[in-house]
């Protein structure tokens, strides 16, 4: 593959944890974590206690300040042209990586090694087949529709058919993820197929 001039992106910045403090005007102090993410130089003001610790709000019209999740997949820094996937450089997976390659990346934390590739390929084309029930969702759609609004419309229908699966349970997740990895692309060119009106 090639990814030895691609390092991953480095481990945990030291594991020293550091505060704010906040000074509210009836005297009281509010001690804030601060958190460091392990690529950039951002910092981050944990404030999940806020409101409990203080009867405080934040408030950031436009969400423009505010860091909605802790991602350990995706590093973005647009202004500096860098996106990263599990450390490794978009770019870099783009020339050098095949789709399921990054789609275990993605999953996993790692590329795989290539009885893994193999043991994932087998995996994802055990799961390809596209349920007669969801096929006959197709039919309901006129044929200038959309092909991402018919694939809303029929991905939000697996579940329907995939009932039985417990989010709680890693296996049942990872099932759900080999799923779609396989369905969406061939419910894609359904899609596609529909919205030209072709069978």
């Amino acid at each position: 593959m090639g990814f030895e001039d691609s390092p991953k992106a480095a481990d945990l910045k030291d594991g020293r944890e550091e505060y704010a403090v906040l000074k509210l005007p009836d005297g009281r102090e509010h001690k804030i974590k601060i958190l460091k993410p392990k690529i950039g130089e951002e910092s981050f003001l944990d404030i999940r206690d806020l409101h409990a610790k203080t009867g405080c709000f934040t408030f950031d019209p436009g969400f423009t300040c505010t860091a909605s999740c802790i991602s350990a997949i995706t590093y973005i820094d647009g202004p500096k042209g860098i996106c990263l996937y599990r450390g490794y450089p978009v770019q870099d997976l783009c020339a050098k990586a095949e789709v399921l390659e990054c789609a275990h990346l993605l999953l996993t934390g790692e590329l795989p090694t290539s009885v893994q590739r193999m043991k994932f390929e087998t995996e994802i084309k055990k799961h390809m087949l596209v349920h007669e029930k969801i096929k006959a969702m197709y039919a309901n759609f006129t044929i200038s529709a959309h092909p991402m609004a018919i694939m809303v419309a029929v991905v939000g229908g697996l579940s329907s058919i995939f009932s039985e699966l417990d989010p709680a349970d890693s296996t049942h997740r990872w099932l759900a993820c080999t799923r779609l990895i396989a369905k969406v692309p061939v419910l894609a060119c359904m899609a596609y197929k529909t919205s030209i009106g072709q069978p």
